[in-house]
């Protein structure tokens, strides 16, 4: 097993160096947590409303769907280069194949489920 490269060692492929890089999961990072905190905000308001016996419009019920699948999908931009496989060089990238694999599921998941909730709510 090799060492860790350092950031001046490795080859960027989407950014165009390792500052780019580090700002971009910071970023990433920040928007992901604040997107998760709004959606926990209205699923906590919502729910309440529905456990007080206040009727709720559909708007609401749209919302909430809206907002659950938005938790999941933040939560996997959350994790960005984390679960990438070490391979691709990405920075911050510790994770294998298979966890690359879950990450695609459940990001696709987190578009169709916002999708589909338009639909069913």
């Amino acid at each position: 097993m090799s060492l860790p490269l350092t950031l001046d060692q490795r080859e960027f492929s989407c950014r165009a160096g390792p500052r780019e890089e580090l700002v971009g999961e910071i970023i990433q990072k920040i928007s992901a947590s604040l997107s998760i905190l709004g959606s926990v905000y209205i699923v906590a308001d919502v729910v309440r409303k529905l456990r007080n016996g206040k009727k709720t419009d559909p708007y609401q019920r749209i919302i909430l769907g809206l907002s659950i699948f938005d938790i999941l999908f933040s939560f996997i931009l959350f994790l960005g280069t984390w679960i990438t496989p070490e391979e691709t060089g990405w920075l911050m990238a510790v994770g294998n194949t298979s966890s690359c694999t879950v990450q695609g599921f459940f990001h696709i998941l987190g578009w169709v489920g916002e999708i589909v909730s338009f639909y069913f709510f």
